[in-house]
């Protein structure tokens, strides 16, 4: 297993390493993966290698410099529960913790020092309760005038995706410097084994060219290289008046600057009615106009990450000298036949991106990890409007995409809150038994729908409401889950058969469709009223209608808007 550990290290499959130290469970081995994972950029490897190492200062700054502040936050209380306070003191400081490194200083028994950062950081309350605490002779210390605050800039983005890899192959010129070096066969002369030039290659005797590259004629050289006549153009004797002082063509260097043109940025405004061209231009006025007329958003908070990212990601920038500022590029998606108005903003972010990410969110719903599927469900779907796809094809993944992480926000939010209700009651239960009946109708993967089944189906087995529990045993199997599973829910099933009645009345009817509503948790059966948020297309109770969709969290529910437009295809 060492041996497969080692290969794959040497081949930089980080994969198969990983598996191979998992299985050896050795600290070199942890530290030989984390160095590898962190050359590639695989920083969910060298976190996890960090963890396994109890490596917590590499850690630390691990978090420091992706910008995960809440696991940060989370390594002070690490670092104060270990008693290392040294570690305590540079958490404190990656986060930025004032009243924290206080406390440290104090508990440390450095009470001037304390008292120091409190004064320059203007906190005054705890500077005079450290000053109260110190004698005479600590307190003969001063405030420098220009002392400054010491805290960390915040992180604009959080770095959740490992560094992007590229494939490269070597040139013609690194195999042939690799041969050489090998010893192998050379393909060009070695020039520096020439020592000196003897023999058949000694200088001859030294030609003279003319101009035209052609041997000059002997006594050539040195001759009269006068101008010929063939260019007179006859004006010594023409009489010209003499310039007014003051003219501007009498002064050396005048120079007449061009008229300033249109930049790229505004051209993506003028070329697209896109929402993700604007914010790459620049142009966040625009862009929260369209965003709000399209698809009815009115909280743009949560959106500030993506416009950063699509304003960053728009364009580059290179150094032409080192003292000038540097000079800003903008690529295009077009650049084949963009030319110089038609261009249109290279967007960074992708729909392959956001399906790579939606997979991690799957892994998070199959864990449990709810409230964290919930956050990265909902961030994939803030950034649906910030890509642009190229046909319908795409353009319909794009609305799918919409719908998945709409039911699962919606399903997993109710879950949480069903989790979060007391069970003392009998009404309690029947509406947490509800709530679960109602998850079981969120279009899930078939993975997560059998565990959405298996809870309703034990809630309401333990509520002896059986003739239900037994379709939910029904659909459960109809999925084909695992044989263990599936041997508990025929146990289940068989036993709901023999008394096939519900024993309390809910507010649930499988027979009749309905849709969830996403603010009351309460069914919405077909025939009844209600109204829909334009982003995700959630349903409510028309008593939500002018409010802010707690689905998605930026868009006001029932407003009227034209669509999302992510495809040029679509103004066509």
């Amino acid at each position: 297993m060492y041996s497969r550990f080692a290969l794959a290290l040497e081949c930089g499959n980080i994969e198969i390493a990983l598996e191979s130290a998992r299985a050896l469970d050795d600290k070199e081995c942890w530290d030989k993966l984390s160095d590898m994972a962190l050359a590639q950029g695989n920083h969910q490897v060298v976190e996890m290698a960090y963890q396994r190492t109890k490596n917590f200062s590499r850690l630390s700054f691990l978090y420091l410099i992706t910008g995960n502040m809440e696991r940060l936050k989370k390594m002070v209380k690490i670092a104060e529960i270990r008693k290392d306070t040294a570690s305590h003191y540079h958490n404190a400081l990656f986060v930025g913790d004032v009243r924290e490194r206080i406390k440290i200083l104090r508990t440390s028994g450095q009470g001037p020092l304390a008292y120091l950062t409190a004064v320059t950081h203007g906190l005054t309350e705890e500077a005079e309760e450290i000053k109260q605490s110190l004698g005479e002779e600590e307190m003969a210390i001063a405030v420098h005038p220009r002392a400054k605050l010491l805290r960390p800039p915040p992180p604009i983005l959080q770095s959740d995706q490992n560094w992007p890899l590229l494939t490269t192959t070597r040139s013609f010129f690194e195999q042939s410097a690799t041969a050489r070096t090998a010893g192998g066969p050379k393909l060009v002369a070695d020039f520096d084994a020439v020592v000196k030039v003897e023999g058949g290659w000694e200088d001859d005797e030294e030609v003279i060219l003319d101009e035209e590259g052609l041997p000059a004629a002997v006594g050539e050289e040195g001759e009269d290289d006068e101008e010929g006549g063939g260019w007179d153009a006859g004006d010594d004797d023409l009489e010209l008046p003499d310039l007014e002082p003051g003219s501007a063509s009498v002064s050396e260097g005048y120079f007449v600057p061009p008229t300033k043109g249109t930049s790229q940025a505004q051209v993506w405004c003028n070329n697209s009615q896109l929402p993700a061209d604007h914010a790459a231009a620049g142009s966040l006025e625009t862009a929260m106009r369209l965003l709000h007329d399209q698809i009815g958003i009115v909280e743009f908070a949560p959106l500030k990450p993506l416009f950063m990212q699509a304003y960053s990601t728009a364009r580059t920038s290179f150094v032409a000298l080192a003292s000038l500022p540097p000079l800003f590029t903008y690529p295009h998606r077009n650049w084949q036949d963009a030319g110089a108005k038609k261009g249109l903003a290279a967007v960074g972010l992708q729909l392959g991106t956001l399906v790579q990410r939606l997979q991690s969110a799957y892994q998070l719903a199959t864990q449990g990890k709810f409230n964290d599927a919930v956050s990265k469900f909902r961030l994939i779907l803030h950034g649906v409007p910030f890509i642009v796809v190229e046909n319908r094809q795409e353009l319909t993944e794009a609305q799918q995409l919409i719908g998945i992480c709409r039911e699962y926000i919606l399903g997993l939010s109710m879950e949480v809150s069903r989790k979060e209700l007391p069970k003392a009651s009998l009404e309690d239960q029947k509406r947490s038994s509800e709530m679960a009946a109602y998850f079981t109708h969120c279009n899930l993967q078939p993975v997560h729908l059998m565990l959405a089944l298996r809870t309703a189906q034990n809630l309401f087995y333990k509520l002896k409401n059986f003739k239900t529990c037994s379709s939910f045993a029904r659909r459960l199997l109809e999925l084909g889950p695992k044989p263990e599973m599936a041997q508990q829910t025929r146990k289940v099933l068989q036993a709901c058969d023999k008394n096939p009645h519900d024993e309390h009345r809910l507010q649930y009817d499988e027979h009749n469709p309905f849709t969830i509503c996403g603010s009351s948790y309460k069914p919405i059966y077909r025939g009844k009223e209600s109204v829909k948020c334009p982003f995700c297309e959630a349903t409510f109770l028309p008593a939500y209608k002018g409010t802010v969709c707690p689905v998605d969290q930026v868009a006001e529910i029932g407003k009227d808007s034209i669509g999302l437009r992510l495809s040029p295809t679509q103004f066509r």
